[in-house]
């Protein structure tokens, strides 16, 4: 990671960014925090009578929220041909239940979905089911995952 970030630099220095450099390493970063928060929640797990550990985790969550969410509307949107019928017909009972905070309720529901049309549950909406997340960011992820797989097909297109 070091020397890919001095080889940005130096593209910087010598006035010659590139695109799919700077893309590469984001993506890469980006995994890096997934693998670090996997990391602290075990960390914290095993040392449950830390509290240090809990925020750091927490705070790991926290700054990968927003990842979460866009990896959810892109979920969404990529299982749309497959499973987006299923979900039209569930969609607005899910979106009632998340609005309610009726957690069980949504995970019973999505997952029904998944074994219904032998597929495996994502990983990105197992992240979300995690106690570690507020109702409302709880909302947030559920609302991105539907608008994707629910939504126009237009949308789809873009991705």
């Amino acid at each position: 990671m070091e020397e890919k970030l001095e080889i940005l630099n130096k593209q910087l220095k010598d006035c010659q960014p590139v695109l799919k450099d700077f893309e590469n390493y984001y993506n890469e970063l980006n995994q890096k925090y997934e693998e670090f928060q996997k990391l602290i929640e075990y960390a914290a797990e095993l040392k449950k009578d830390e509290k240090e550990f809990e925020n750091l985790y927490k705070r790991v969550a926290g700054r990968n929220a927003s990842s979460l969410v866009d990896n959810l509307t892109r979920k969404g949107y990529a299982l749309k041909k497959e499973l987006g019928d299923a979900f039209e017909n569930m969609g607005y009972r899910l979106l009632e239940q998340a609005r309610a905070g009726k957690k069980d309720d949504v995970y019973y529901g999505i997952l029904r979905i998944f074994v219904a049309n032998k597929r495996k549950f994502p990983d990105e909406l197992v992240e979300v089911f995690k106690p570690i997340y507020s109702e409302e960011m709880f909302k947030v992820f559920i609302f991105s995952f539907l608008s994707g797989i629910i939504g126009k097909e237009k949308q789809l297109e873009n991705n």
